[in-house]
C-alpha cells in the first residue's frame, strides 16, 4: 500500500475502471435502465439549450445528447486529464478542465446543468451545489444523480472482507456522505423545491467473469491502491470466492441490489 492509499486522482487517471462499471450496469442490470435518458428527461430539453455536464467522465451523456439532435452548446467539465481528453474527442462538445467547487464560468451562463454520479466525490458538496446554481440562469434546470447508500453492497462486501485480511479499508476522501437519502434536503437548502425520480434495480450475473471484472473495478473504493503489494493476492482471493459461489449454486444468478435518484431543481 502507498503512504496515502487510493486517491480519486489515481482512480480516474485512466477511463478504464469507470468504463468497466458503466458497461457492467448497461449489460447486467436486472431491469432495463437508461441512466442517460433518465437524467435528461426532467430537464425537458428542446435541443437548443446551453448545457454543462459537471464531472462529465468520458462524455457519453453529452454524446448521447448530440446523437438525439441537441444543437445547443454542450460543455463537459472534469478534473481528470484522461476524462477531459476523452470528451475533447467528441465532435461538438467543449471539454474543460475544472473543479466543481470553483467552476470557470460566468454567472447565469447555462440553461441547464447536470452532475451525474459525481457529487459524492466532492470535498465540499454544498459549495459545489451553489456553484451549479450560480452558473445556471434563472428558470434553468439543474439535475443531479447519486446512488442509494447500499448500492451493490454485496459485491462491495466481498471485496472489503478480502481487503481487511491485509489491513486495508476504505480511505477517507474517496466518497462522502451524499447519497439518495441526503441529496434532496441538501439541494432544497440551495434551490428550494426539488423533484426526485427514483430508479430501483439490481445487477445480476450468470457467470463469474463479468462479476470479477466489476469487483476489481471497485478496488480503489474499498481501500486497495493500484500499487498495493496485496492487490494481486486480493484479486486472486476474490476470483476464487466468486468461482466457488457459482460452483456451489448451479443455475442461480448472483444478484446485487442497486439504485439511484435524479434530483432536479429549477433555479429561482
Amino acid at each position: 500500500m502507498t503512504a496515502t492509499g487510493p486517491t480519486l486522482t489515481a482512480e480516474y487517471a485512466t477511463t478504464s475502471p469507470l468504463q468497466v462499471r458503466i458497461d457492467t450496469h448497461a449489460r447486467h442490470s436486472e431491469h432495463p435502465d437508461d441512466p442517460l435518458t433518465t437524467v435528461a428527461a426532467p430537464l425537458e430539453l428542446t435541443g437548443s439549450e446551453a448545457l454543462a455536464d459537471i464531472g462529465c467522465g468520458d462524455g457519453r451523456f453529452l454524446a448521447h445528447l448530440i446523437q438525439h439532435g441537441h444543437r445547443g452548446r454542450l460543455v463537459g467539465v472534469d478534473n481528470s486529464t484522461a476524462m477531459v481528453t476523452a470528451v475533447a474527442a467528441i465532435p461538438g462538445v467543449q471539454a474543460v478542465t475544472g473543479d466543481a467547487e470553483a467552476l470557470p464560468f460566468a454567472d447565469d451562463e447555462f440553461d441547464a446543468v447536470t452532475a451525474r454520479h459525481m457529487l459524492y466525490h466532492v470535498p465540499d458538496p454544498d459549495k459545489a451545489l451553489r456553484e451549479l446554481e450560480r452558473i445556471t440562469r434563472p428558470g434553468g434546470r439543474v439535475a443531479i444523480s447519486v446512488n442509494h447508500p447500499a448500492t451493490c453492497a454485496r459485491t462491495r462486501r466481498l471485496v472489503l472482507d478480502r481487503a481487511a485480511e491485509h489491513g486495508l479499508a476504505p480511505v477517507a476522501g474517496m466518497v462522502n456522505d451524499v447519497n439518495s437519502m441526503t441529496l434532496s434536503a441538501m439541494m432544497g437548502e440551495v434551490f428550494g423545491e426539488v423533484r426526485t425520480d427514483r430508479c430501483e434495480n439490481a445487477l445480476v450475473f450468470d457467470t463469474p467473469a463479468p462479476l470479477i471484472r466489476f469487483a476489481e473495478a471497485l478496488f480503489s473504493f474499498c481501500g486497495i491502491d493500484p500499487a498495493s503489494p496485496h492487490r494481486e493476492t486480493i484479486l486472486d482471493a476474490v476470483t476464487t470466492d466468486i468461482h466457488d459461489w457459482f460452483h456451489a449454486h448451479p443455475g442461480l444468478r448472483w444478484r446485487d441490489p442497486k439504485g439511484y435518484i435524479v434530483a432536479t431543481a429549477i433555479v429561482r
